[in-house]
């Protein structure tokens, strides 16, 4: 049986790790010399223009500085502010520089983030490095499935207290690792049945977490290759969790073309993400996942805008959001 849930959600365990990241930005930014670049204001696309950096890194980055109150956004373009004329150009008598160069000397994620806003290069390790090439070793499959497991628990657990599943009958949960999605929504609906959805070695991962969660008469593992392997058909629900924040605009609209043929009719897709505002600066969780997701994937969190124009693009229909435990929010559409 899944646990019950604390009585705070982890929104602060969040925030202890997603700051670990708020150093990196700032010490790129003034290794790249943004603050100075932006002494004219601009907004993603001229500063892009002006450097010849990454789009992505940009936008995230961007949103990061503003995020943490040394930049200012007004009509679409970003501006330098009080906190960063005073701390952050290099003309000031009390500039934080040399500080903040000595102190990247110790962080990995400086350089890997130096990279990716420069020339959009991530990781070589990258973590979904492994669904892109269909092939993910025992031990990788291990780790990589523990350490998410950890951070989706009690989201998987509060969607299922928060959202209504009732309707469900049959529900893939695509590139699902330890299925703690679908584990924790068929507990909570006795009705209903599902699949986890991965490849072969994190399917054998996921099979023990079913077992634990002790809904194994009604949720299996699946070994499916989502990129390469025609998808099982006869679902009525398919969910993605943190699975579009790994990839590419043009990925994700793959994937929900492939969600949409597959689905039953009226059949809905599910997708468990943080988002971001309309203007894609804030909140500052969104924001800081979004910068992490540049140093090791292709993706970036989203706006619920982006989100629906690729399902729309994709058939679905109905076309909503709703908060559902922390900071994350569900997208729903409709197939008809």
């Amino acid at each position: 049986m899944n646990p019950s849930l604390p009585v705070e959600n982890d929104s602060r365990v969040w925030d202890a790790w997603l700051g670990l990241y708020h150093t990196p930005a700032i010490s790129v930014a003034l290794e790249l010399q943004i603050f100075e670049t932006l002494k004219e204001p601009a907004d993603v696309a001229q500063l892009q223009q002006r450097t010849g950096f990454s789009a992505r890194g940009l936008h995230a980055l961007l949103g990061m500085l503003k995020c943490l109150g040394f930049l200012d956004r007004r009509q679409g373009a970003y501006q330098l502010n009080e906190v960063s004329r005073g701390y952050l150009l290099r003309e000031s008598p009390f500039f934080w520089g040399p500080f903040f160069a000595r102190v990247s000397k110790d962080l990995p994620t400086h350089k890997l983030l130096l990279e990716n806003v420069r020339d959009d290069r991530t990781s070589a390790a990258r973590p979904a490095e492994g669904w892109e090439s269909g092939q993910i070793d025992e031990a990788m499959a291990k780790s990589l499935t523990d350490f998410m497991h950890c951070h989706s628990i009690a989201p998987a657990v509060g969607i299922a207290q928060s959202c209504d599943f009732s309707h469900v009958r049959k529900m893939l949960d695509v590139g699902g690792g330890s299925g703690c999605y679908v584990t924790s929504i068929a507990s909570a609906n006795p009705g209903m049945v599902g699949t986890v959805m991965d490849l072969p070695t994190v399917c054998r991962v996921a099979s023990g977490y079913i077992d634990r969660a002790g809904v194994s008469d009604r949720v299996n593992a699946q070994a499916v290759d989502m990129f390469r392997d025609a998808w099982p058909k006869g679902y009525d629900a398919h969910f993605f969790a943190n699975v579009f924040h790994d990839w590419s605009l043009d990925t994700c609209a793959a994937l929900a073309a492939s969600s949409f043929g597959a689905l039953e009719r009226n059949g809905r897709i599910y997708l468990q993400e943080m988002l971001l505002d309309d203007a894609g600066d804030s909140p500052t969780a969104a924001v800081t996942f979004s910068l992490l997701m540049c140093l090791g994937t292709k993706g970036q969190q989203f706006t619920f805008t982006q989100l629906k124009e690729i399902l729309v693009h994709a058939g679905f229909t109905d076309i909503q959001s709703k908060k559902s435990y922390g900071y994350y929010s569900l997208v729903t559409g409709r197939k008809p």
